[in-house]
Parts: structure tokens; sequence; C-alpha cells
């Protein structure tokens, strides 16, 4: 695959890898959001206090790493399909 063409093959894993993140993305969008009502039900959580929060440096630079390497993990894998 390249940046230019897609061939079959590659137009096919790249759907069927589209689709695989889409259902882990819901997965976890779907557990935060009941574990957010859980907490927030519990008394525990404002979930304003989630929406206003920014990370410290610390946080800010592992959730950077973090995303950097879902991203790199997706890259490889669509990459892979040009090693058939």
């Amino acid at each position: 695959m390249t940046d230019e063409t897609l061939n079959d093959g590659d137009v096919g894993r790249l759907g069927q890898a589209l689709i695989t993140l889409t259902k882990e993305v819901w997965v976890l969008r779907d557990r935060q959001r009941v574990l957010e009502a859980a907490l927030e039900a519990a008394g525990v959580l404002d979930r304003a206090v989630i929406d206003a929060h920014t990370p410290d440096a610390k946080l800010a630079e592992s959730l950077a790493q973090e995303r950097q390497q879902l991203i790199d993990n997706i890259l490889q894998a669509l990459g892979a399909a040009n090693d058939d």
C-alpha cells in the first residue's frame, strides 16, 4: 500500500482495520460512559470536573506516548499488507 495507490487487497484490509478499530473505540467509549455514570450516581464524580480537567505535564506526556504507540501500531498493521 502506498500513499498514492491502494490495490484491491489493501482496500479490503483497510476496511477491516477501520471496522476493528471502530469496534474497539466503541467498547472503550461505552465502558467509560458507564463508569462515569456509576461514579456520578455514587457521588464520587462530577462529570464537569473531567470536562474541565487539564492534565499535568507528566500525564500529558504519558497520553502523548500512548497515542503515538496506538498510531504506530495501526500504521504497522496497515503496512504489513505490503508484506504479503
